[in-house]
C-alpha cells in the first residue's frame, strides 16, 4: 500500500489542480510523513506497506468545482512505467485579481519560455512528451509562460538562471565531484539511481560520466595564487548582488534615495555588476518578513542591517499539513519538525530519490533552502541544489550558558545567510557544501564571499579563497582576504590562514595565521594593540594576547614596549568557581627601569567576589594591592582607573542584609604611599589611616507592630573594631586599641499631606581601650585605660507643606502648568556634654558643610566622638513641578543656631564649632528646559564670610552632545579640613558630523594659573571601525609640586571584534558629568 497510496495521492492532487485554471498551484512534499498540496485542494495520506505495479489500479477522484470559477479539463501526462512518476505544472494562470502582476511576469519571461514545454526545458527539465500517453486525449496542453507567485519568499529580480540541460542535477560540477578529492567532510549531492529518468538528458550517460569525473572539486589552499582576481569574477558580483536583498535599510529617506538611483540606473542601462565591483552598489530594501536584528552598537551607525528570513511557520500550508497529520496519522515532532518541500515540478522514483524544479523551497525547523533545481535522497537526507541557491538559518538572540555564566554566550541559532550557484545540503545534520558563495552573518553583522564554503557540522564553517568584512556592503572600508578561514561557533573563534588585512584597497598587514572572535565569548587570540606617547616613557606600544585556558578561567598577557624604558610584562588572570565566586589577579613587572634609577618596578592587584547560593543576600569580597614605589600608579595607570592613589586597600569582607539587618565584618589594612600635600609637605605617619583588625558593623531595625503603634520605629547601630597604626617617623605616639559603639533610637514619625513631625529619642554608648603597647607609649595607667560614656539625645524634626497650583507668578501656566510646594522646616536637637578628651580618635572627622548637614544628628562622621548638641536648625525649601512631573526648580536655604556652643571636638582641647551658628548654607537646582540644568550651591561661615561656592551648568544641545561648565571657589576651613581651591572646570562632547566628535575636559587652577588635569581628543566611529587620538596633561596626585606629565595616546578598533568602547571614553567616565547616556546615543 505504501507506493499505491503515495502514487494515488499525488495523482489526485495533480488532477484536482489541473481542474482549477484560475489558481497557481505548486507541488508540496513534506517528509518523512507528509504528502500535501496547497490548501483547499490537498490530500494527506499515511504511507502504508503495500505497493502496486500499474497505474490502472488508481481510482479517479472527482473534486467539485467552484461555482464561481468552473473547472476546465487539463491534460495530465504520466510515465507509462507506473513505478516512476513525473509531475509537471501545466497551468500557471492566475485569478483576475492578479492579472496585473501576471502580465508583468509574462512580459519579463517571454524571452525565457513561450510554451509550457519551453518552460520546462528552460529550468532544465526534460520534455516527456515522447514517452507519455495522455489520459484525457481530447484536451490540449495550456501554453502559458512561467509566472512567479505573489506569495513567494524571494522575488527574483532578474531572469532565472537557465541550467545546462545536458548537465544533470545529480552531477553538479562542484558539489559532487571529483573522486580524487581528499576532503572527507565535503558533502556531495545525491545521484539519480535511474539516470534515464528525471529531468536530465537521458541520451548521453557516458558523456555525463565523463563530465562528472572531470568536474571541478574543492582543492586545498594554494599559496601561490593571489586572491585579487578571485574577488573580481562575475560570479562573485552576482552572488553579492543577490545577497544584498537581505541587507535591510534603516531609513525611509535612504531607501527612497536608493530606489531613485536604481530607477535611474535601469533607465540608463547601467551594468549593476560593475557598480558592485566598484563598491558603489546600493542594496534593495529586503521584504518585511524578518525576525532578527543585531543589537550591536555599531550596527546602529550603519545605513542598514543584515536580516534573515522568518522561516518558522512562513508557509501556512505547511502548518496545516502538520496539524492534519498529527490528528489523522499520529505524527510526532519529538525528534524535530518534518522536512517540507515546495516546487512547481517534481519527479519521484517511488523509492528514495526525488527531483524538484521551478521555485523550489525546502524548509525544516527554521532552515530554508531555495533553488531552481533540487535533488533529494530520502534515504540519506542529502539534497543537491543548483541555480540561484539560497541557504538561510533563522537567527536568535544570544543567551548565557550555565557553564560559563556571565562571560560566555552562545547563539542558539547561527543566523547565517548564503547564496550560491551550487549546494549540497544534509537535511538531517545541517551539513552543507557550496561554491561561489556570498554569505552574511546576522549576529556578527558581517558578510563576505568564498570560492567554497563547507559546513561539516552545526558549529563549523570552512571557507576557501575568502573575503570577510563587518562593514556594510555599500561601503567596505576594511576587509580580510584569506586563502582559508575556519569558523567554530561552539568556541566562538575563527582562524584565518594566509590573511591580508586591507583598508580600502590598500594592504596594510599580512598574517600567515590570524585568530579572531566571531561573537562576544572569550577565546584565545591577539587583541587590538594600542599606542601611547608621553613625556617620560616616550613611545609605548601595548600588544595584548588573550588565553582562554578553560571555561572557568582565562588570562591576558600584555607586552608593553617603551622607547625610554625597559619592556614590561603584565598578566591578568580571571577565574570563576562553581560555589566560591569569581576573581581577578593582575600583576606587572618591569626590570631595571631606565627612567627610575634602574630600579625594578612591579604591581599586584587582586579582587575576589562571592555570593551565597544558599543564603540570599550573603556576599563576600577580598581586595589586595601592592606597588613597588610611590610613582608606579602615576607612571603606568595610563587611563586613571585606580580609584585611590594614596592608600591602596587590602581587605577581606563579609556582608549580609535583609529587611531588618545590614551587617558587615571586615579586616582591612592599607599600603600608604609616600606623598606630599599642596604645599610640598610630606604626609606623616600620624595622618595615615588605621587598619581594622577586624571591624564589625550592624545596622538593624525591629519589626513594626501591627496595631495602633504600627508607626513606631526602633533602629540601632553597633560598631566594634580593633584599630592598629604603626608610627615610624616619630610624628606622634602610637595609639592603637579597641572601640565599641552602640546606639539605639526610637521614633514615631507622622507624615501627612500638610507636613510632617518626627520625634526621636536615642541612647549612645562609647567604650575604648588602648592595647598594651599604646598604653605604655601614651603613659596611661591601667585604671585609666578603659574609657566609657553614655549619652542620651532627643530631637524633633518638623515641616509644613504649602501647595499652590500653577507656575511661579503664572509665568508658565499656559506652557507647563504644574504646582508649587513651599516647605518651612525646623529641627530641635539636644544631647548633653560628656568629657571624651581621654578617648583616642581612630577614624572620625567632621562632615563637610552643606545644606543637608544642617539637619543631621551629628557633625561627626565616625564613632569616636558623641557630640553635645543644643541647637535649632531652620530651613526653607521651595519646589516647582510641572504638569509632566518634571522638577523644574528645587532649592533650599538654612542655618543652624547653637543655644550652647559645642564643647566636644576631635582633639581634647578644642570644640567642634566655636560659634553661635554654623552659617547659612543653600542649594538650588534649575531645569528651565529639558536639555539644560543649572546647579548653584554654597555656604557662608558664622561671620558671614564665604566658605565655598560651586556652580555647574550642563547643556545637551543634541542627545549625543553635551557642554559642562563649572566654577569652584573654596576657602580653607581647618575645622572640616577643607583646603582652599579656586578653579574652573569644563567638559564637552561635540559631534563634528555623524562620524567625528570632539571630547575634552579640564580643571584649571586659577591660583596657580595651571591646568591640574586636562584631556582633549577626537573620536571617529562608523559602521566599519573606529579610532581615537587624544592628549592628556596631568599632575601626580601624590606630588603636586612635580612638573606635569603629558601624553598622547591613540587606538584603533574594528567593529565586530571584541569591545568597541574606546579607552578614551573609559578614561572620561568619572571626569565628564552625563557622559554615559551621551556616549550610548553616539554609538547609535
Amino acid at each position: 500500500m505504501l507506493y499505491s497510496q503515495l502514487y494515488r495521492s499525488i495523482l489526485r492532487a495533480c488532477r484536482d489542480l489541473s481542474r482549477q485554471p484560475h489558481y497557481t498551484s505548486r507541488l508540496v512534499i513534506s517528509l518523512p510523513l507528509l504528502i500535501s498540496v496547497p490548501s483547499a485542494y490537498g490530500a494527506i495520506v499515511s504511507p502504508q506497506a503495500e505497493t502496486v505495479s500499474s497505474l490502472d489500479s488508481a481510482e479517479a477522484v472527482s473534486v467539485a468545482a467552484s461555482s464561481t470559477q468552473p473547472a476546465t479539463k487539463e491534460q495530465i501526462t504520466t510515465l507509462t512505467d507506473a513505478s516512476k512518476i513525473t509531475y509537471k505544472k501545466l497551468s500557471s494562470t492566475s485569478n483576475p485579481a492578479n492579472d496585473a502582476s501576471k502580465n508583468s511576469s509574462t512580459a519579463s519571461n517571454n524571452d525565457v519560455a513561450q510554451t509550457q514545454e519551453d518552460a520546462l526545458e528552460a529550468v532544465g527539465f526534460e520534455n516527456k512528451a515522447e514517452t507519455v500517453q495522455p489520459t484525457l486525449a481530447d484536451n490540449t496542453i495550456t501554453q502559458n509562460p512561467i509566472s512567479y507567485p505573489e506569495d513567494e519568499y524571494l522575488q527574483p529580480t532578474t531572469t532565472p538562471v537557465v541550467p545546462d540541460r545536458n548537465q544533470p542535477i545529480s552531477s553538479t560540477n562542484d558539489s559532487v565531484g571529483d573522486n580524487n578529492t581528499n576532503n572527507e567532510t565535503e558533502l556531495r549531492a545525491p545521484t539519480n539511481p535511474n539516470p534515464g529518468k528525471g529531468f536530465a538528458d537521458t541520451k548521453s550517460s557516458s558523456k555525463k560520466e565523463t563530465a562528472s569525473k572531470s568536474s571541478k572539486v574543492s582543492k586545498k589552499v594554494e599559496d601561490s595564487k593571489a586572491l585579487a582576481s578571485t574577488f573580481k569574477e562575475d560570479s562573485v558580483q552576482k552572488s553579492l548582488e543577490r545577497l544584498s536583498e537581505f541587507y535591510q535599510l534603516q531609513s525611509e529617506e535612504l531607501r527612497e534615495r536608493i530606489n531613485n538611483s536604481n530607477n535611474a540606473n535601469a533607465d540608463n542601462s547601467v551594468d549593476r555588476t560593475r557598480a558592485i565591483e566598484a563598491q558603489t552598489f546600493a542594496p534593495v530594501a529586503a521584504p518585511n518578513v524578518f525576525n532578527y536584528k543585531s543589537d550591536d552598537a555599531s550596527a546602529y551607525r550603519c545605513e542598514g542591517v543584515w536580516v534573515t528570513p522568518n522561516t518558522a511557520g512562513a508557509d501556512a500550508n505547511y502548518q496545516q499539513a502538520i496539524q492534519r497529520a498529527q490528528q489523522q496519522d499520529g505524527l510526532s515532532t519529538a525528534n524535530g519538525l518534518p522536512l517540507h518541500a515546495v516546487a512547481d515540478y517534481g519527479y519521484y522514483d517511488n523509492e528514495t530519490y526525488v527531483e524538484l524544479a521551478g521555485n523550489v523551497e525546502i524548509m525544516q525547523d527554521g532552515k530554508l533552502v531555495t533553488a531552481d533545481q533540487i535533488a533529494l535522497d530520502l534515504n540519506t537526507g542529502v539534497a543537491g541544489a543548483k541555480g540561484g541557491v539560497l541557504l538561510a538559518e533563522s537567527g536568535s538572540r544570544k543567551s548565557p550558558q550555565a557553564d560559563n555564566q556571565k562571560r560566555t554566550f552562545k547563539n542558539s541559532s547561527d543566523g547565517m545567510i548564503a547564496v550560491a550557484e551550487e549546494l549540497a545540503y544534509d537535511t538531517n545534520s545541517s551539513k552543507a557544501t557550496a561554491y561561489d558563495v556570498a554569505f552574511a552573518s546576522v549576529p556578527m553583522q558581517a558578510h563576505g564571499y568564498a570560492q567554497r564554503l563547507n559546513k561539516p557540522s552545526d558549529s563549523r564553517y570552512e571557507l576557501e579563497k575568502v573575503m570577510f568584512s563587518t562593514c556594510p556592503p555599500t561601503d567596505r572600508k576594511w576587509q580580510i582576504e584569506a586563502q582559508q578561514i575556519d569558523i567554530d561557533t561552539d568556541s566562538g573563534r575563527g582562524e584565518a590562514y594566509d590573511a591580508t588585512f586591507r583598508l580600502g584597497n590598500v594592504p596594510v598587514l599580512y598574517l600567515p595565521y590570524f585568530n579572531f572572535p566571531v561573537d562576544d565569548r572569550r577565546s584565545s587570540g591577539l587583541l587590538t594593540p594600542s599606542a601611547r606617547i608621553d613625556s617620560d616613557s616616550g613611545l609605548k606600544l601595548s600588544v595584548p594576547y588573550y588565553l582562554n585556558l578553560a571555561p572557568q578561567y582565562d588570562a591576558t598577557i600584555t607586552t608593553d614596549v617603551y622607547t625610554n624604558r625597559n619592556p614590561m610584562i603584565t598578566g591578568e588572570m580571571r577565574y570563576l568557581t562553581e560555589n566560591y565566586g569569581q576573581g581577578q589577579l593582575t600583576t606587572a613587572y618591569m626590570p631595571k627601569d631606565k627612567k627610575y634609577d634602574d630600579e625594578d618596578r612591579a604591581g599586584v592587584f587582586y579582587r575576589h567576589d562571592w555570593a551565597s547560593e544558599t543564603i540570599p543576600r550573603l556576599t563576600a569580597d577580598a581586595v589586595y594591592s601592592y606597588v613597588s614605589d610611590p610613582d608606579y600608579i602615576n607612571d603606568f595607570d595610563d587611563y586613571g582607573l585606580v580609584e585611590n592613589r594614596l592608600n591602596l586597600p587590602r581587605r577581606g569582607r563579609v556582608k549580609y542584609y535583609d529587611d531588618f539587618v545590614d551587617a558587615e565584618l571586615k579586616v582591612e589594612t592599607f599600603q600608604t604611599l609616600k606623598a606630599t600635600d599642596a604645599k610640598g609637605n610630606v604626609i606623616e605617619d600620624k595622618d595615615k589611616p588605621y587598619s581594622r583588625l577586624p571591624q564589625l558593623t550592624i545596622d538593624y531595625r525591629l519589626p513594626q507592630v501591627n496595631n495602633v503603634l504600627d508607626n513606631f520605629v526602633v533602629t540601632g547601630t553597633h560598631d566594634s573594631a580593633y584599630f592598629k597604626k604603626s608610627i615610624n617617623d616619630g610624628s606622634e605616639s602610637e595609639k592603637s586599641g579597641v572601640r565599641l559603639y552602640n546606639k539605639i533610637s526610637a521614633s514615631y514619625p507622622v507624615e501627612k499631606t500638610w507636613g510632617f513631625v518626627k520625634p526621636k529619642v536615642s541612647l549612645q554608648h562609647l567604650y575604648t581601650a588602648y592595647d598594651e603597647e599604646s598604653r605604655l607609649d601614651n603613659n596611661v595607667s591601667k585604671d585609666d585605660n578603659d574609657q566609657s560614656v553614655f549619652v542620651p539625645s532627643f530631637s524633633v524634626d518638623s515641616g509644613l507643606n504649602f501647595y499652590s497650583a500653577g507656575s511661579p507668578f503664572g509665568w508658565f501656566d499656559n506652557s507647563m502648568g504644574g504646582y508649587q510646594l513651599l516647605t518651612p522646616r525646623i529641627k530641635y536637637s539636644y544631647s548633653p556634654y560628656e568629657n571624651q578628651s581621654a578617648i583616642p580618635n581612630f577614624d572620625t572627622r567632621i562632615a563637610s558643610f552643606d545644606y543637608d548637614q544642617l539637619f543631621a544628628d551629628s557633625w561627626f562622621l565616625g564613632h569616636d566622638r558623641i557630640a553635645d548638641n543644643n541647637s535649632v536648625a531652620v530651613g526653607l525649601n521651595y519646589r516647582y513641578i510641572d504638569s509632566m512631573g518634571i522638577t523644574r526648580f528645587d532649592g533650599g536655604i538654612g542655618d543652624q543656631f547653637f543655644i550652647n556652643k559645642p564643647k566636644v571636638g576631635l582633639e581634647a582641647d578644642e570644640g567642634t564649632l566655636d560659634a553661635n551658628s554654623t552659617g547659612v548654607a543653600w542649594r538650588s537646582s534649575l531645569q528651565p528646559y529639558r536639555n539644560l540644568w543649572l546647579d548653584f550651591n554654597g555656604a557662608l561661615d558664622s561671620d558671614n564670610n564665604l566658605n565655598y561656592i560651586t556652580s555647574q551648568v550642563r547643556y545637551n544641545p543634541t542627545p549625543n552632545s553635551l557642554i559642562n561648565f563649572g566654577v569652584i571657589e573654596r576657602k580653607q576651613d581647618p575645622i572640616t579640613n577643607q583646603s582652599a581651591l579656586s578653579a574652573l572646570t569644563a567638559s564637552t562632547i561635540i559631534p563634528i558630523n555623524e562620524n567625528w566628535r570632539f571630547l575634552g575636559q579640564g580643571q584649571f587652577d586659577m591660583d596657580d594659573n595651571k591646568f591640574i588635569d586636562a584631556t582633549v581628543g577626537i573620536d571617529y566611529e562608523d559602521c566599519c571601525y573606529g579610532f581615537s587620538i587624544y592628549g592628556r596633561s596631568y599632575y601626580n596626585d601624590l606630588n603636586l609640586e612635580d612638573k606635569p606629565n603629558r601624553a598622547v595616546m591613540a587606538e584603533f578598533r574594528i567593529n565586530g571584534f571584541g569591545n568597541t568602547r574606546s579607552r578614551l571614553t573609559k578614561h572620561l567616565d568619572d571626569k565628564i558629568l552625563g557622559l554615559e547616556p551621551v556616549d550610548y546615543l553616539w554609538k547609535k
